[in-house]
C-alpha cells in the first residue's frame, strides 16, 4: 500500500544520510525512525536512513523534510519547493512530481514567444499543486547525469536556470524537429508520461474522421491539390474554393480563389503576417506552381462555406477541450471567433476578435437563446468525439491532453469541422471575458500532468486557491 504526503525537502549540512522529518509527515508516510529507505526521482536514487526532526521555532517543521546538501544536489532536488513524497511499500520514496515543458527558447525578454505569460502561470499553478514545472529545449538534457538544465520562473527573480530530475511527465509546446523527435523516444525508453504531441496534419485528421458515420457529414469536401487539373475542377463545380496546407495554423497561407465574371480568376491570401493580397489571374497553373514549391504539404481544397456573418464579418467557433485530474475528457471553453471586417479568416492572429458564442449566435441568425444553447451544446458534441477517436488514434506515441477545435456555421446553421490544433492558445477567453473557462484552461494542463505522474490527486484547498486566478 502506498502513501502520499506534501512536504518542501531543505538541505541540511552534516547529515550525511540521514532524512529528518517531524513525527506526524513520518506517520503519513508509514514511515519510522531507524528505517531505511531509498529517496527518489525518475532516474535516480539514494539510500537514506529515517530520523526525527529536531523542533524548529522559526519554521513549519511538519511541512519539511531536511536532507544532506551533498544528497539533495546528487538527486538535482531543489530546495524549498512544494512537493510530493510518496512512500511505496518497496521501501522506495518517490519525490516529485516534475513536469518539464518541452519548447524552444528564443531569447531574454520573451524567451517563449507569445506563450512565455501562460508558462509563467503554469509554473505558479504548479507550486501550490506541489509541483515542479521547468521549461526546456532538447540542448538542455544532460544524459550523464540524469537531468535537465530547465528554466523555472521565480517571482522576484524571474527565470532561473537549474538542474532538475528527468521530468515525470511531459508536456508538449514546441515544433516538431528532429531533435524533439529523438528526445521524446528516448524520455519514452525512461518510463516519461508525454502528452500533447503535435496530432497528425488536417488531411489525416479529415481522413481520420471519415471513417465515422457520426462526424463524416461534419466534414467539407477535400481534395490534395496535386495538379492544375485539381483546382480547376473544384473551382468550376463550387465558383469558389479555399486552399489551406495541411501544415498550417494561425490563419497563415490561406488562399481564396474564385471564378471572376470578366473572365479568369480571382485570388485572395494571407501572408506570415496573416495580412491579406489580392489579385487576378487567367493561369491557374501558375498559382499551383506556386503553392506545390512550398513546404507545408499537401496543400487542400476545399469549396468556400457561406460562414454564417455576425454585424458583416465571419466567425467560426473554438471549443477547448482538455482532459481534467482524473483524466476524462471535458469541455474546457467555447467561444466565437469572428474575423475583421473585409478577412477570409477568423483566427486572432489575424487581427480577429473573440466573444462569447450565444449572443452572437442569436444575432447573426435570428435564433432564440435556447436554439443557441442547442446549438452550442451540438458543437461540443462534436467538439468530444472528435478529441476522443483522434486521441485514440495517437495512443501510439503519448497522449492528446487538450485540443483546440475549430467548428464553422453556416449561414443555414449547419456545422462543419475546419480544424483540431493540440498547439492551442488561450486568449480568446480572456478577449470573450470567459474567465472561468481562462482560468480552467491553464490548471487542466497541470491537473492531467498530475494524474499520469501517479503522485495523487489535487492538494486539499489548492483547488480554492487555484481559482483566484492568476496575473
Amino acid at each position: 500500500m502506498e502513501r502520499s504526503a506534501c512536504a518542501a525537502l531543505y538541505p541540511r549540512a552534516g547529515l550525511g544520510r540521514a532524512m529528518q522529518l517531524a513525527p506526524a509527515l513520518s506517520d503519513r508516510l508509514g514511515l519510522y525512525p531507524g528505517q531505511n529507505v531509498q529517496l527518489c526521482t525518475k532516474t535516480r536514487q539514494a539510500l537514506v536512513h529515517v530520523e526525527t526532526a529536531a523542533p524548529q521555532p522559526e519554521d513549519r517543521v511538519e511541512d519539511r523534510v531536511y536532507v544532506d546538501a551533498f544528497l539533495m544536489q546528487r538527486l538535482h532536488l531543489p530546495p524549498g519547493w512544494p512537493l510530493r513524497l510518496r512512500a511505496a511499500s518497496d521501501g522506495r520514496v518517490h519525490v516529485g512530481p516534475f513536469v518539464g515543458i518541452l519548447c524552444h527558447r528564443d531569447g531574454a525578454g520573451s524567451p517563449y514567444g507569445p506563450q512565455t505569460t501562460f508558462f509563467r502561470r503554469l509554473i505558479r499553478i504548479g507550486r501550490l499543486l506541489n509541483m515542479v514545472v521547468y521549461v526546456f529545449e532538447p540542448a538542455d538534457l544532460q544524459r550523464q547525469v540524469g537531468a535537465v538544465a530547465g528554466w523555472t520562473w521565480l517571482d522576484g527573480r524571474g527565470w532561473v536556470r537549474r538542474l532538475f530530475p528527468l521530468p515525470d511527465v511531459l508536456y508538449d509546446r514546441g515544433y516538431v524537429t528532429p531533435p524533439v523527435l529523438r528526445l521524446q523516444r528516448w524520455l519514452r525508453r525512461q518510463g516519461v508520461q508525454q502528452f500533447n504531441s503535435l496530432v497528425g496534419s488536417k488531411w489525416w485528421v479529415y481522413r481520420l474522421m471519415h471513417r465515422f458515420p457520426d462526424l463524416a457529414p461534419y466534414i467539407p469536401e477535400t481534395r490534395v491539390l496535386r495538379t492544375t487539373a485539381d483546382l480547376a475542377g473544384m473551382v468550376r463545380r463550387h465558383g469558389t474554393v479555399y486552399v489551406k496546407a495541411a501544415g498550417g495554423g494561425k490563419g497563415i497561407g490561406i488562399w481564396v480563389i474564385s471564378t471572376s465574371s470578366r473572365g479568369g480568376y480571382t485570388y485572395r491570401y494571407t501572408d506570415a503576417q496573416a495580412r491579406i493580397h489580392r489579385g487576378r489571374t487567367t493561369n491557374l497553373g501558375a498559382i499551383v506552381q506556386h503553392l506545390l514549391l512550398r513546404p507545408r504539404q499537401p496543400w487542400l481544397i476545399q469549396p468556400r462555406i457561406d460562414l454564417a456573418r455576425w454585424r458583416g464579418r465571419i466567425f467560426d467557433v473554438r471549443v477547448l477541450v482538455q482532459r481534467d485530474a482524473r483524466g476524462e475528457w471535458q469541455i474546457t471553453g467555447t467561444g466565437a471567433r469572428i474575423g475583421r471586417p473585409g478577412s477570409i479568416i477568423s483566427n486572432l492572429y489575424g487581427g480577429g476578435e473573440a466573444w462569447p458564442l450565444e449572443p452572437v449566435v442569436m444575432e447573426s441568425l435570428g435564433m432564440t437563446e435556447a436554439q443557441a444553447a442547442a446549438v452550442r451544446r451540438r458543437v461540443e458534441q462534436i467538439a468530444l468525439r472528435v478529441a476522443q477517436e483522434i486521441d485514440f488514434a495517437c495512443r501510439r506515441t503519448g497522449y492528446v491532453g487538450e485540443l483546440g477545435i475549430d467548428i464553422g456555421i453556416d449561414r443555414s446553421g449547419r456545422l462543419w469541422f475546419f480544424e483540431a490544433n493540440s498547439r492551442t492558445g488561450r486568449n480568446l477567453f480572456r478577449q470573450a471575458g470567459l474567465h472561468d473557462a481562462s482560468r480552467l484552461a491553464d490548471r487542466r494542463p497541470l491537473e492531467f500532468a498530475l494524474h499520469l505522474s501517479g503522485f495523487g490527486g489535487l492538494v486539499m484547498g489548492a483547488a480554492e486557491s487555484l481559482a483566484q486566478g492568476f496575473a
